[in-house]
C-alpha cells in the first residue's frame, strides 16, 4: 500500500479549499483519508481582526460592503492572505514512513523547508535552479 500526501478539494465552485491528507494512492481525490494533516486555502482573503471595532461592525451591515475597512471616511488598504495550516510533526512522520507527496504538496513542503536538501531530487515538481556549468555552455553556444 503506497501512501501519498495530497490535496483533497472542498469548498464550492470557483472557491476551492483543500485539506492536506495522507491517503492510499488508489483512492479517489475526496475519499476518506487515513489522516487529515492540514488545510490550505489558495484564494487570497482579507485578514480579519480578532476583535471587531464598532466602525467595522457598522460598515459590514451596510449594503455593498466589499471588505474595505472604513474609519473617518478614509479607506485603508486591505491585506489579503492565503491560509496554510498543518501539523508539522505528523507530516514529518508520514515522510519518514515513506509517504510520497504529490507535486503541489511537495512544492508547499519545500517552501516551508520540510523537505531536506538531500531528498529534493526524489520529489517531482520542485524548483531546481540551473547549474552554473549549464549557464556557461548556454552563453558560449549563443555567441
Amino acid at each position: 500500500m503506497v501512501v501519498r500526501l495530497r490535496l483533497a478539494r472542498h469548498g464550492t465552485r470557483n472557491n476551492p479549499f483543500y485539506h492536506i491528507v495522507a491517503i492510499q494512492n488508489t483512492k479517489a481525490r475526496d475519499a476518506r483519508p487515513i489522516e487529515k494533516l492540514g488545510e490550505y486555502d489558495p484564494v487570497p482573503r482579507p485578514v480579519r481582526p480578532a476583535v471587531a471595532t464598532p466602525s467595522r461592525v457598522r460598515s459590514e451591515n451596510r449594503p455593498g460592503y466589499n471588505g474595505e475597512v472604513i474609519s473617518s471616511g478614509i479607506v485603508r488598504e486591505v491585506k489579503l492572505e492565503k491560509r496554510l495550516e498543518w501539523n508539522e510533526e505528523r507530516i514529518k512522520y508520514w515522510l519518514g514512513t515513506g509517504a510520497q507527496p504529490s507535486k503541489p504538496v511537495a512544492r508547499l513542503l519545500d517552501r516551508a523547508g520540510l523537505i531536506p536538501p538531500e531528498k529534493r531530487a526524489l520529489y517531482k515538481g520542485l524548483y531546481r535552479p540551473p547549474v552554473e556549468s549549464d549557464l556557461a555552455t548556454d552563453s558560449v553556444a549563443s555567441t
